[in-house]
């Protein structure tokens, strides 16, 4: 099933510039106390700051475990080692956060004002931080103290500790404040746990269908392609519950074309910024997936878990890994560089978590009707507000400066103005429910780390704002699942007593208001399941959990990959912790096109005479995965080939008349529940998308399919149609060259974890494994040289290993 690696690890070693030179890290004279004995895995450094003191231990993949006996010291030496191992990424983050990349020459001023738009200022966040709770907001400060001691001792010492980045630009890092951690966790509240706010998205869709197909059936189709409920999503929590009902109006909304004008601005320049973040390696990419097993279905009776986040692929990697020892915390697990003293995925002694993206509906768009003589005022409520502004003032790497407004309504930051004087005009806002609250996320997720049972967790996960989905194992052999967040209840009609449609933008005058928010109690949430597990890929959580503007194709329609984990766990009476890993590299080559739309063409098949017998055998032998047996550098199976080939002309003769090609791949539910026909769970609205009948349109596109084929490949010989592994690389942050690895749908960062049940006479630590890829450490010395650990963990993770966590320490400490 998964690809042969050994070519792939040759051509690694072979890359000229990734050279494994061992760089020392001891860290400053001023601050080492002792060195590491020939015992010890890893370098040992003892920080001695105020009245502080921690000791930090890195295990043989050089992850920093910092043992200490307060919580300011464990996040003192907590800060200091993630600046040792990633302070250029962390002032990349930060300068994304902030709007202040372009000042050192990386992307533009037109991006950074576009962050500035959606952000604090420092004001702001200055009065944001000190409503943080103890002891977090005390962490915090002794994190960034940890900073700026490595930062000073770098300028200080810049041959030896200063990021190659910033000598090669000729820059040194700024001090380091509470307010860039606060602003580096605001934005990764937004990335990975902002769900809707696609109204634009929605609205230009709409436009296009009804400029296609008129209006009457352009508005049937995309109630078809953008279903507000698909009962046919699949949901992380099993009930016999029902969906609840969802009926379009009659007609569509109108859709002004002033409107259509400025969604297409604001959605060119998020798309621009998008493709700007994931090639730099920034903050954007979405999708994670994990699972947890109960005990009861357990092969050892003791509770599993998995985690997988999807966070794109960057060199160093986007998140870093830590264990902290001291204050009733041994937690080890993943974090952000530069975001805080946070273990956002991992396990302590007394259970493990883990998340995904929620993809629920925390964010509309408002239409802001503005003054014809003034085009800051707007009307709300029967009055001209005036929208709060400042001017922001942006550098290029020179210096030169550049001059933006940011304005604001009572609903939110402006994203576009259209507006001509004595006739007045629109502007769009967004309107977020976690506006000023992202702390409360980050509050929630530093509080895991100490948790000892599934209660604590819950009250942990009753802070946070932001739409997740996250889960819980412990060693009492509880498991959780909750989706948090904070979902705005909306009104059932506005303006003029229409219906509200919250797939469309929002009226901005008052009568189109959040009526609350849903209360923690009726999110969706379930302990300990009769079916023994929890499986989440970004998936709808319940049937009748309906906050989600529409429930589409990847996102929570039919079709959807987090089926294949659901399957592998049901039929197994007893998961393994080999298993947990098994499950996770089976999905990452499964294709989920070929298992949802084999079956059609099979079947269309056998009711056809003629069809070639090796293009017929190709189709029946292949499994469904992406396979690279030989190592040849080609997918084994013609089969997938021609599935693939087919499933395009077949979108053609169905859809492409009515779609734009841009939404296909949003609409691979649809596609299936017309194959469905009248099985389809969702009773379609449009009743023309086949010319003909069922069995003939897939043979047609199957023919057309083959054609394309012979032709490409110059040969009616179907074993040579096979298709070349899809290869993927690393964004490059900095001075690291990226490898290259086949594509596999999995974790950026995975874990794996056992929790021996835990009794009074037996306290077996937890079984923790965990693979980070390249590696730990993103630090390039003044000579352009990296250490040991910025790739060690690459062989790891393309061979499907995993290595040692060291939960609670001990065997890190010297021995007496």
């Amino acid at each position: 099933m998964k690809t042969n690696i050994t070519l792939l690890i040759i051509v690694l070693l072979l890359v000229p510039s990734m050279t494994f030179q061992i760089i020392d890290q001891n860290f400053g004279a001023a601050h080492l106390v002792s060195n590491p004995s020939s015992e010890m895995q890893g370098h040992q450094t003892t920080l001695l700051y105020k009245n502080w003191n921690c000791v930090i231990i890195r295990d043989c993949y050089g992850v920093p475990h910092i043992f200490a006996d307060t919580k300011e010291e464990l996040s003192f030496g907590f800060g200091y080692a993630i600046a040792e191992d990633r302070l250029w990424q962390a002032d990349l983050f930060r300068r994304e956060a902030t709007g202040r990349l372009s000042e050192i020459g990386i992307g533009n001023a037109s991006i950074d004002h576009w962050i500035r738009i959606h952000g604090y200022t420092q004001e702001e966040n200055t009065q944001l931080f000190s409503t943080i709770q103890s002891p977090y907001k005390e962490m915090i400060v002794a994190y960034v103290e940890g900073i700026n001691q490595y930062i000073n001792e770098a300028i200080a010492n810049p041959e030896e500790k200063m990021p190659h980045e910033y000598l090669v630009r000729g820059i040194t890092p700024d001090p380091w404040a509470v307010e860039d951690s606060l602003s580096i966790g605001q934005l990764m509240v937004r990335r990975w746990g902002e769900g809707g706010g696609l109204e634009l998205v929605f609205t230009l869709l709409l436009q296009q269908l009804i400029q296609k197909n008129g209006i009457i059936n352009g508005w049937k189709i995309f109630n078809d392609a953008c279903p507000q409920v698909d009962p046919g999503a699949p949901t992380t929590i099993q009930s016999n519950g029902t969906d609840n009902p969802s009926t379009p109006s009659f007609s569509p909304p109108i859709l002004p074309l002033i409107l259509l004008e400025s969604a297409q601005d604001i959605l060119r320049k998020k798309q621009l910024e998008k493709q700007f973040c994931e090639s730099q390696g920034l903050l954007y990419y979405f999708g994670s997936n994990g699972w947890v097993v109960a005990p009861e279905k357990s092969e050892t009776g003791n509770a599993l878990l998995l985690g997988g986040p999807q966070m794109g692929h960057s060199i160093p990697q986007i998140v870093a890994e830590v264990g902290i020892h001291g204050a009733g915390i041994n937690a080890s697990g993943m974090t952000f560089p530069g975001v805080g003293p946070a273990i956002a995925i991992g396990a302590n002694t007394y259970g493990a978590w883990t998340t995904t993206s929620g993809l629920s509906d925390g964010v509309d768009t408002y239409i802001e009707i503005l003054h014809p003589f003034d085009k800051t005022r707007y009307l709300f409520k029967g009055r001209w507000l005036k929208m709060e502004n400042r001017t922001e003032i942006i550098y290029d790497k020179n210096g030169t400066p550049s001059q933006f407004e940011c304005y604001r309504t009572i609903h939110g930051p402006v994203l576009d103005i259209r507006w001509r004087p004595f006739i007045g005009g629109i502007a769009i806002s967004s309107k977020m429910a976690f506006w000023k609250q992202e702390h409360h996320t980050i509050e929630g997720v530093m509080s895991f780390q100490h948790c000892t049972n599934i209660t604590e967790f819950e009250q942990g996960v009753r802070k946070i704002v932001s739409s997740h989905n996250w889960f819980w194992a412990d060693r009492n052999g509880d498991i959780g699942y909750y989706h948090s967040g904070n979902y705005p209840v909306r009104p059932t009609y506005g303006f003029l007593h229409r219906r509200i449609d919250d797939r469309f933008p929002l009226l901005g005058t008052g009568k189109e208001e959040w009526l609350g928010i849903v209360p923690f109690e009726e999110l969706p949430q379930q302990r300990n399941p009769a079916s023994g597990y929890f499986a989440n890929w970004n998936n709808k959580p319940e049937r009748n959990w309906t906050h989600a503007e529409a429930e589409v194709g990847p996102l929570w329609g039919e079709g959807h990959i987090v089926v294949r984990i659901q399957e592998l766990l049901e039929a197994n009476p007893a998961v393994s912790f080999q298993d947990m890993k098994d499950i996770c590299e089976n999905v990452a080559y499964h294709d989920a096109f070929g298992t949802y739309f084999k079956p059609f063409l099979q079947t269309a098949i056998n009711n056809t005479s003629g069809i070639p017998l090796d293009v017929k055998n190709a189709i029946e032998s292949w499994d469904c995965y992406q396979n690279d047996h030989d190592a040849d550098g080609f997918y084994d199976d013609p089969g997938l080939t021609i599935l693939h080939a087919w499933y395009d002309a077949l979108f053609e003769k169905i859809l492409l008349d009515k779609l734009d090609i841009l939404v296909k791949d949003y609409c691979h539910s649809l596609l299936l529940h017309i194959l469905q026909g009248d099985s389809s769970k969702l009773q379609l609205r449009y009743k023309n998308y086949l010319y003909d009948t069922l069995d003939t349109v897939i043979i047609d596109a199957l023919y057309q399919a083959l054609d394309i084929l012979e032709t490409k490949y110059q040969t009616t010989n179907v074993s040579m149609w096979r298709t070349p592994v899809k290869m993927k690389g690393f964004s490059e942050l900095g001075s690291l060259p990226s490898p290259v690895m086949p594509y596999m749908n999995r974790g950026t960062y995975n874990i794996v974890v056992e929790l021996p049940h835990w009794t009074k006479d037996d306290r077996t630590p937890p079984i923790t494994e965990s693979v980070l890829p390249p590696g730990q450490s993103g630090f390039v010395n003044a000579q352009g040289n990296h250490t040991v650990f910025a790739y060690d963990q690459f062989p790891l993770y393309i061979s499907w290993m995993f290595k040692e966590m060291h939960i609670n320490g001990d065997p890190l400490l010297p021995k007496k």
